[in-house]
């Protein structure tokens, strides 16, 4: 779990959001520790939490609230002689180039060479002519 600030419009449960580095006006920020100092960029946060605190921002159109967030599971095509449920792989991205796939081919929050662990097998998926599986992974920090 990791506390972090959002906007107070975004600052709802289940939203998720991706994070792709400070703001100008994050840089000298007084709670840029708090804000941005728990967040990687390119990552992928669900919101689990809203707390009642808020503190004024000039980025987020007035206030953020204090939230706490988790790296939700993200679904992710593979090689299927990796696809086995409750194992840890090193994330090789697939090599596909059809665009209505690129959200599983290459999602956001996940980078190649995380490890994984892999949740769940979704399905299959062709792209290019060859099959893949779709699976639900949890990024494992090192």
């Amino acid at each position: 779990m990791v506390i972090t600030l959002v906007g107070e419009k975004l600052a709802k449960p289940g939203l998720e959001f991706v994070y792709y580095g400070p703001g100008e006006p994050c840089k000298s920020c007084k709670l840029a520790r708090v804000c941005i100092g728990n967040l990687e960029p390119g990552r992928r946060y669900k919101i689990v939490r809203v707390r009642n605190i808020e503190h004024p921002c000039p980025l987020h159109e007035g206030k953020v609230r204090v939230v706490e967030v988790v790296e939700p599971a993200i679904d992710v095509l593979i090689e299927p002689k990796y696809a086995i449920a409750g194992s840890k792989i090193k994330l090789s991205f697939v090599d596909c180039n059809e665009p209505d796939k690129i959200e599983f081919i290459r999602p956001e929050g996940l980078f190649e060479g995380d490890t994984v662990k892999i949740l769940e097998i979704l399905g299959d998926m062709e792209c290019n002519g060859r099959n893949y599986k779709l699976v639900r992974v949890m990024r494992e920090k090192e």
